[in-house]
């Protein structure tokens, strides 16, 4: 098999979250216009699977829905973590945002996320947390049917669909999917037949059943007939999760690509703004457009998927629509400059760096780092800590770097790192040492004051944006069909005789 396969770096997170892409990507919006940003990190994502709010789709065109204007038939598999239902009282869920809502002619997956809740027990299931059951469950469309949610197989269940949906595509509709996997994000999971495969440990393991999926899907593509005319897209959400320990959180080593040397390993992690917590690889493939075996480091982000699958498929929405990502392909077919004179960088409501040209980086303030770590070659770039509320159930969660005032230190001028010479962003740039330092910060800082000025919302008492703000409600738990919502005498859901009431019917085809 040939595929015309090219490298990049990607600028994934416009806004820190736990799934950067998934907020930005099907908008191709930052994230600060969606309202799906918080302070803290409890509200950086939406929270529970019950609380009110998510992204609007009265509000902002996904994806799915910009291309089922070009008559596109769409699906998606995996986690969405982009809201379930809306502020809907003593009434069943109404399921405004999930991802029917948004376009998606099919779905199965978790609307949820992969979280310390939906750690497995001896079985495979997600249940070895009291309140594992509700947070971490299987739906096709809008009907719960797997619950609580089979962990283990996860990766096979989401993939079959992918598979299914390739194999009933025709030639005389086009298609759009989006696969959307739990892997690599915490707690770690394998099917137990490919535990220990990997020399890289847990995490590898991770990573191979990973890559299987893939391999899995491209063969799908190229047997079906598609792959002389699919742009396939593939990257990450951020970067490692330091405060998860070595073990969990995967590697940022920088080596040098003539001499396979190690460099050094990219600044920070998850939840930060530094390399090591937005830069991740991307691989497209696109016959006809992308030269094969090619490489760039030209910077893209995760926003450019949007306007780049909505060119290439000939759908404009218009000059009065706002989209804040660039068209790639100039920079799929070779050229070096980078779609973006200005891309921000936010740490909650507030933008604290940017990415000039392409090739330099701007900071106004940074984040604190702490960490109680007695091994700093683990830890020593991040903020690691137990979250005090995680302490009340079995599966302790660690704590990101926030994005408040006390967690930012406000820079005496700002700071440039030149992404060219040092990715690693080892030597701070002034005016005294960078002949353009003055052009470059006028530049980040004029973008800067014009978003500030056009796009102004404020958190709320607790940190939140629109999109992550609210309280929990039982009243939009998701339960399979049949069962009651969880209330004063259960915490599950249950069959109205105060059992635990559970499913497990994952469908053959959605």
């Amino acid at each position: 098999m040939c595929w015309c396969c090219w490298w990049t770096t990607w600028g994934t997170a416009t806004s820190l979250a736990s799934g950067a892409p998934t907020y930005p990507h099907p908008t191709g919006r930052y994230a600060i216009r969606t309202g799906c940003v918080g302070v803290e990190e409890a509200r950086r994502v939406i929270p529970t699977p019950t609380n009110p709010g998510g992204l609007d789709p009265d509000q902002h065109l996904s994806i799915a829905t910009a291309l089922k204007h070009a008559g596109y038939r769409t699906g998606m598999a995996g986690k969405w973590h982009l809201g379930l239902s809306s502020k809907v009282e003593g009434q069943d869920p109404n399921y405004k945002f999930v991802p029917n809502s948004h376009g998606y002619d099919t779905y199965l997956g978790s609307p949820f996320t992969n979280t310390p809740a939906c750690a497995m027990d001896a079985e495979g299931i997600s249940q070895k947390a009291k309140n594992g059951p509700n947070v971490c469950f299987l739906m096709a469309n809008r009907t719960v049917v797997q619950q609580p949610l089979h962990l283990e197989n996860f990766t096979s269940t989401i993939t079959q669909h992918a598979l299914n949906f390739i194999s009933s595509a025709t030639h005389n509709q086009p298609w759009f999917f989006f696969m959307s996997y739990f892997h690599v994000h915490t707690p770690l999971f394998t099917n137990r037949n490919n535990r220990g495969r990997s020399t890289g440990g847990e995490f590898g393991d991770n990573v191979e059943e990973l890559d299987d999926s893939v391999g899995e899907i491209l063969q799908a593509v190229q047997v079906h007939g598609f792959s002389n005319n699919t742009l396939i897209l593939l990257t990450s959400d951020n970067g490692p999760y330091q405060e998860e320990g070595w073990a969990n959180s995967g590697r940022t080593s920088l080596y040098d690509e003539h001499t396979g040397a190690l460099l050094g390993r990219l600044k920070g992690g998850k939840g930060q703004l530094y390399e090591g917590g937005v830069r991740m690889p991307g691989i497209a493939v696109w016959d006809g457009v992308v030269q094969p075996a090619s490489r760039s480091d030209v910077m893209v982000s995760s926003l450019d998927i949007f306007p780049t699958v909505l060119a290439a498929a000939g759908v404009s929405l218009g000059a009065n629509y706002t989209i804040d990502g660039r068209d790639m392909a100039p920079v799929l077919q070779g050229s070096n400059q980078s779609q973006h004179d200005v891309f921000l960088h936010y740490c909650g409501f507030d933008i604290i760096g940017a990415r000039v040209l392409g090739r330099w980086k701007v900071f106004w303030k940074v984040q604190k780092w702490y960490t109680h770590e007695t091994n700093l070659s683990v830890c020593a770039q991040c903020c690691s800590g137990v979250n005090p509320l995680s302490r009340l159930t079995p599966i302790r969660a660690s704590e990101l770097c926030g994005c408040g005032s006390k967690d930012l230190v406000v820079l005496p001028s700002p700071v440039v790192y030149d992404m060219l010479q040092d990715s690693l962003e080892e030597v701070p740039l002034t005016r005294q040492t960078l002949p353009r330092y003055d052009q470059i910060v006028r530049l980040a800082s004029a973008a800067k004051s014009d978003m500030e000025k056009s796009v102004h919302p404020r958190p709320d008492l607790f940190g939140a944006g629109t999109c992550t703000a609210g309280l929990p409600s039982s009243s939009r738990q998701p339960c399979c069909p049949g069962c009651a919502k969880p209330g004063l005498l259960h915490n599950l859901c249950h069959d109205g005789q105060g059992n635990h009431c559970s499913c497990d019917n994952v469908p053959t085809h959605v």
